[in-house]
């Protein structure tokens, strides 16, 4: 029997339930609480907060698992201007002989001290923190405060700089991962609010057509579906119109016709593909060493348009 991609598109594009979300801040409080007992890590100033779907609430039922962020405070790593226009000597910037390794082990003893050492996983971005009964499972990232001057002034005189966070993997010591959480919460807020709250229900359907693509789909779509992260399908629809939502009431297949369709345009050979942006807006959704493609976007855009739409033709 065919699907009804109707109800199919309206039980997508529901947020998780209570039981999940009570789990996942269990999660949270749990190494926000062995953070705090560990005796190298008392005296320091750390934030532990949940960060990824969970805490831009894009997350599904297949997200099973939690990311928490344990960010040092004290110590940052810095983005100056390539012009030499600010300097790390410019802003009397002392070092510190506290490293972002030691940190990261001392949190990953932290860890085994609170959860039993058979429990916690060290990765090379991230340790993994089994579940129980009352908690989803975790994986921990270790950053240190990540500091982008801009060589620009401020209102004040003071130089502009914008805030985010920085881990090196292990694998790679000298690969910089920087992230934005702030900058990205508070710009898929306003998305979800200017789209009334459509867009983080349409990153739900994205992620679970990928899902469904994944385990259900021809060839095609699931090579498609292996090729693409949750995390640039949620930078994907934040770059969507706004336009492109809110088309039908009670409803959401003309809002994905639209969302796909403005993508599918986007991403396409010689298109603005290149210039679309992460959520955060603070860097191109594809560049450097994440390898993300237009290409893998636009394939995963055209095998999810057949896996809805079947053979309507595609946006040109």
């Amino acid at each position: 029997m065919p699907r009804n991609w109707d109800e199919t598109l309206k039980n997508w594009a529901e947020t998780i339930n209570a039981t999940d979300e009570a789990r996942g801040n269990g999660a949270r409080e749990a190494i926000q609480q062995a953070i705090r007992s560990a005796p190298k890590l008392a005296q320091k100033g750390i934030d532990v907060f949940v960060t990824g779907s969970y805490r831009n609430n894009t997350n599904t039922r297949a997200d099973s698992d939690i990311d928490v962020a344990v960010v040092l405070r004290d110590v940052a790593f810095y983005e100056f201007p390539a012009d030499g226009s600010v300097t790390r000597e410019m802003l009397g910037i002392p070092d510190s002989d506290y490293s972002f390794d030691a940190f990261r082990d001392d949190v990953g003893a932290a860890l085994r001290a609170r959860f039993g050492a058979g429990n916690v996983t060290a990765g090379n971005k991230a340790y993994d923190v089994r579940a129980s009964g009352d908690r989803l499972e975790a994986d921990v990232a270790v950053f240190l405060r990540h500091r982008r001057y801009s060589g620009k002034r401020t209102t004040t005189g003071a130089w502009e700089c914008f805030e985010g966070v920085e881990m090196r993997p292990r694998n790679a010591p000298g690969e910089r991962i920087i992230n934005w959480p702030d900058q990205h919460y508070k710009r898929g807020v306003a998305k979800n609010d200017a789209t009334n709250r459509r867009f983080k229900r349409m990153v739900r359907i994205f992620k679970h057509l990928r899902v469904d693509m994944a385990e259900q789909g021809d060839a095609e779509q699931k090579s498609a579906a292996g090729q693409v992260r949750a995390f640039v399908l949620e930078c994907l629809v934040h770059n969507a119109p706004d336009a492109c939502f809110n088309l039908e009431e009670g409803g959401y297949r003309k809002d994905t016709e639209a969302v796909l369709g403005w993508l599918l345009r986007a991403t396409q050979h010689g298109a603005t593909g290149p210039r679309l942006m992460e959520v955060s807006g603070m860097k191109p959704l594809f560049h450097g060493p994440a390898q993300r493609t237009p290409q893998q976007a636009y394939a995963f855009l055209k095998a999810g348009w057949g896996r809805i739409f079947g053979a309507k033709e595609l946006p040109r």
